[in-house]
């Protein structure tokens, strides 16, 4: 028979495991090295103030020596510059139903980037951002900054903080091309869905429990034990890309590194990948106020 303080910490123990998946912070060191970083997992399409509510996490960002990114846009010739220097293709206007090219040209009235400037692909990535602003209400109205990436990095502009990013624009935008290689006339079904979705607002429940999550509890199954699946192929291949560059960041110490949920995510996700190459990755709660 177990010992009431052995079962004690037993509870204990399985109550702080429970815990730490409620997070998306967490510590990075490696035993005798005496350094210390921190890795976000961050959901784009989020506005400020999910920050501004947890001081936490903008104290750690603004102790850190450097600041990890993504990306980190070159002011110079920023992506979309790039993007609006590309000839104009109307080709959705044939391909589309009349009604989704109404609501579609509506919706995309504010875009910095027109529709006839975005391949198929960014259209339907753009839709699927739209949407968790939109219907999912990730962002305030009074938000300033309603993408989170963006909002920390100006934090750590702001605050001196050198920041480097682990890819170009560019190479966001190619991994999004080349995963979903398709042309208008084979993008329709997918296209049409994501109208449909944004229009009539379908499938709330199903496409907005990620960023409920996110915005809520944090409650997140990581699933560090679950080998990552074919479809998972842009993730895979970003992470390995970006490892050695978080490598050398964290050779270094103290820094604040913040990337998609996502990249966190079963055996290939960047957390399960530190640890395999010696670092103790423990999670960090950051309640508000």
């Amino acid at each position: 028979m177990k010992s009431p303080f052995l079962l004690l910490l037993l509870v204990l123990f399985n109550i702080q495991y429970l815990c730490a998946q409620k997070t998306i912070l967490w510590k990075v060191e490696k035993e005798g090295t005496g350094k210390v970083s921190y890795l976000l997992g961050t959901m784009h399409q989020v506005g400020n103030s999910f920050i501004d509510e947890r001081p936490k996490v903008k104290e750690l960002l603004l102790q850190s020596k450097i600041a990890v990114f993504e990306s980190v846009e070159d002011k110079k010739t920023t992506i979309i510059d790039v993007m609006n220097e590309r000839s104009e293709d109307f080709s959705y206007r044939s391909i589309l139903d009349k009604k989704d090219v109404q609501f579609l040209e509506t919706a995309a009235s504010g875009w910095t980037v027109p529709i006839s400037k975005l391949s198929p692909a960014e259209l339907a990535v753009k839709l699927e951002q739209q949407y968790v602003l939109d219907v999912c209400e990730t962002a305030k109205t009074t938000d300033s900054w309603k993408h989170l990436d963006d909002y920390l990095l100006s934090l750590a502009k702001k605050g001196g903080i050198k920041a480097e990013g682990l890819e170009t624009n560019s190479d966001q935008f190619n991994a999004i091309n080349s995963q979903r290689d398709f042309n208008w006339e084979n993008a329709k079904e997918a296209v049409s869905a994501r109208i449909a979705n944004l229009r009539e607002k379908k499938n709330r429940n199903q496409i907005c429990r990620i960023s409920k999550t996110y915005l809520g509890d944090m409650n997140f199954d990581y699933q560090f034990g679950v080998k990552c699946a074919g479809n998972d192929a842009m993730v895979i291949n970003r992470n390995k890309t970006w490892l050695p560059k978080i490598n050398a960041v964290l050779e270094n110490g103290n820094a604040f590194i913040a990337v998609g949920l996502m990249h966190l995510f079963g055996d290939c996700g960047l957390i399960s990948e530190l640890r395999k190459q010696g670092y103790t990755v423990t999670a960090v709660p950051i309640p508000k106020g």
